[in-house]
């Protein structure tokens, strides 16, 4: 069981770095100085940040307790997701749950807390809970109501400049800055662990020629289609999509053996040309993409190469799939071209 609860632990860390933009182990001082400055306006004791992935909550900074765990289903954290909705909590004892009881009997004797709902950008979803507890019977009058509020408004602007730092604005894409820094994380990763670790560059087929048909504007359109499409696909904790440059995509798959990177590109490929968007300048006939694989797949190739080794495998299998007519995929290991890509 302890080891089901960490390996849990350790996919959704990754997975809110991917998401949020948040290093669990390295806290961002910002959200850490917000939450301290909300305790101390509160006279509370405690503050914690908790994130929504993957449809668990998981805390990722805390100031007077350190964030620990996966917040249980029945946690009044929970409800204020779920409703959207400030809730304060006078005496956790009333609260019949074992989330309440976990509480109140933890280390830290929690008795009331206040906990309010943190939204995306345009107040569109709830993304997180900043909580504030006590162990003590607590009211959290309107003046405390109004430091709490402020100190969310303060965490959805840092987690809007972080996601502004770290995406594409056209595609909604992570941008290339963030791919090569988790190029690296994850090839130190590979390098540790002895993991497989797949990376793929796409490329829009014939894009100048839609751009020159179509215009720059209906061509943006088709790039943010596209992107969505693929990150859409590629829902593992540790996948990554990002705008690689121009019309040109990265995927990295980490502990994903090359075959599977090839199906999983192959499936991309097919996703793109389901959607029928027609090439103005091809005749109406859809448009496709073309993507190169390459794979690490042994300790030694990693102590023998680096990463930006395996990305130019990678480009390079792409420009041969470009060569041998476009809407394919081809594995940097294949030789022979026909067999290794996905036919059109």
């Amino acid at each position: 069981m302890v080891e089901l609860i960490e390996s849990l632990r350790e996919h959704l860390r990754r997975e809110v770095n991917d998401v949020h933009g948040i290093n669990i182990d390295e806290v961002d001082y910002t959200l850490e100085r917000v939450l301290t400055l909300v305790a101390g306006g509160t006279a509370s004791q405690f503050a914690w940040l908790s994130m929504l992935v993957s449809n668990h909550l998981v805390p990722v900074a805390g100031v007077g307790c350190a964030p620990n765990g996966v917040i249980l289903p029945d946690a009044p954290e929970w409800s204020v997701i779920r409703s959207g909705k400030p809730l304060r909590v006078h005496d956790l004892s009333a609260l019949d749950t074992e989330a309440a009881t976990a509480l109140a009997q933890g280390p830290h004797k929690i008795c009331s807390l206040a906990a309010y709902p943190v939204f995306t950008v345009f107040q569109q979803s709830t993304i997180g809970v900043l909580v504030v507890a006590h162990n003590r019977p607590r009211t959290y009058p309107r003046m405390q109501q109004r430091v709490i509020h402020d100190g969310v408004r303060v965490i959805e602007d840092v987690l809007s400049l972080r996601t502004e730092s770290i995406r594409d604005p056209l595609t909604g894409c992570y941008n290339r800055r963030h791919f090569d820094r988790q190029m690296q994380n994850e090839w130190r990763r590979a390098n540790r662990d002895h993991l497989p670790l797949s990376c793929a560059i796409i490329d829009v087929d014939n894009f100048k020629q839609f751009n020159d048909s179509a215009g720059h504007a209906e061509g943006d359109q088709v790039l943010r289609r596209i992107g969505q499409a693929l990150a859409s696909r590629t829902r593992r904790a540790g996948d990554l999509v990002c705008r690689y440059g121009g019309e040109e995509f990265g995927v990295i798959l980490p502990n994903t053996p090359g075959e599977s990177a090839v199906t999983l590109m192959d499936e991309l490929r097919r996703a793109v040309q389901d959607m029928e968007i027609p090439h103005p300048a091809l005749g109406g006939v859809p448009v496709s993409i073309s993507a190169g694989v390459a794979t690490v797949t042994s300790f030694e190739e990693v102590m023998r190469n680096d990463a930006e080794f395996y990305m130019e495998q990678a480009d390079q299998a792409l420009y041969r799939a470009k060569s041998a007519g476009r809407n394919q995929v081809v594995a940097a290991w294949a030789d022979d071209v026909a067999d290794q890509t996905a036919s059109a």
